[in-house]
């Protein structure tokens, strides 16, 4: 923090305390120990479900580890706000109706917000903002996890484009009309194999790079994933997983091998990490931020920095974190951490947003 900073950080905790509002001053605090790490860094979320309408019961609240406020908070120029397209399924008959009309549902609530100018709707890599303010909204990036709602009809890409979706995670927790999944969900049938991409699937792919919308291998298997790579022509996306220490990818689950990271990057693509902690017998820890960036850097060194970014999942129960990251604003430990092993302000840059900028830009324009 410089003094400019200090002194007006002092000057607004000082007049927020004399009226009782400690919150402001803790909230300055965040925003100004933001600014003062990542400076000019756009900082771009590949995967979260901001303020998501969960459409679930009052036991099943979401996880409010990213919201809008928070994003302003942060100074996050932009994330992806994500729908869930397989809910009906995995809620086993808690929930009634089509993917599609739940879809449709999340991608509605939504709408308030960008109405009120809360959110800016991106349409194109353009509309990413190069920062944000308390009059500047950040940016929204539709998405849906589990292509389900397609049902493996490429028409259906064409409407949610033109309601504005610009991404689609191709499956999530069932085996779709589209592919195969890396692992379901503990308690929910994942329902047949296709042995990979589907002739529906491949189908659903090139209308969505067709159009200039992002395809996310996020959930699928090495199968999957494998046929989509030698088929695509521009630079996958996989939105929020980690390297796997072992190189099993049934023993993996949601980890990915580096075969199936390589592929990914030989097309262009980002493989974006997140905050998940785990502690297992046979492989080393991932407990804090620094097993986080250290994590990173074995990236950077075996896929390069080019190829390595930030998806959250924030927003969605996603088990276990890090200590000490609580929601999206802790990524300045992670800044800090990757600081500290030797990552310039340019690799930092380019992990936490450039990145995917970039893939933005090769899909949307």
């Amino acid at each position: 923090m410089n003094r400019r900073q200090f002194l007006r950080y002092s000057g607004f905790c000082g007049l927020s305390l004399a009226l009782g509002n400690l919150t402001s001053c803790a909230e300055t605090t965040r925003s100004l120990k933001a600014t003062a790490i990542f400076g000019d860094i756009q900082i771009i979320d590949a995967h979260a479900h901001p303020d998501w309408n969960c459409q679930c019961s009052l036991s099943e609240r979401p996880s409010y580890t990213s919201t809008i406020a928070y994003m302003k908070e942060l100074g996050m120029v932009a994330s992806c706000f994500a729908t869930i397209g397989d809910q009906v399924n995995w809620r086993g008959g808690r929930l009634t109706g089509s993917e599609y009309t739940s879809t449709m549902t999340q991608l509605d609530s939504w709408k308030s917000d960008l109405r009120s100018g809360k959110i800016k709707l991106v349409l194109k890599a353009s509309d990413v903002p190069k920062a944000i303010g308390p009059d500047s909204p950040p940016g929204a990036i539709l998405s849906i996890e589990g292509g389900d709602p397609l049902a493996g009809k490429p028409e259906r890409v064409n409407e949610f484009y033109r309601y504005g979706v610009r991404m689609i995670t191709l499956v999530h927790y069932r085996n779709n009309e589209i592919g195969d999944i890396m692992a379901p969900m503990e308690g929910v049938s994942p329902g047949p194999r296709n042995n990979g991409l589907t002739p529906a699937g491949h189908r659903v792919v090139e209308r969505m790079q067709e159009l200039g919308m992002v395809v996310d291998v996020a959930h699928a298997d090495s199968a999957t994933l494998k046929q989509i790579a030698e088929m695509t022509e521009r630079p996958l996306l996989d939105s929020h997983t980690m390297p796997c220490p072992g190189n099993n990818p049934v023993m993996c689950r949601r980890f990915r091998t580096w075969n199936d990271m390589e592929l990914v990057a030989k097309t262009g693509g980002v493989i974006c990490s997140w905050s998940f902690a785990y502690k297992f017998q046979k492989w080393p820890s991932r407990l804090t931020f620094m097993h986080w960036a250290q994590e990173i850097l074995q990236m950077k060194r075996r896929l390069g920095i080019t190829h390595v970014g930030l998806g959250t999942d924030g927003g969605w129960p996603s088990g276990p974190s890090v200590d000490g990251y609580k929601d999206i604003r802790d990524l300045t430990h992670l800044a800090t951490a990757m600081q500290e092993i030797g990552f310039s302000h340019d690799e930092i840059a380019a992990y936490m947003g450039g990145n995917l900028l970039r893939v933005l830009q090769r899909w949307i324009g």
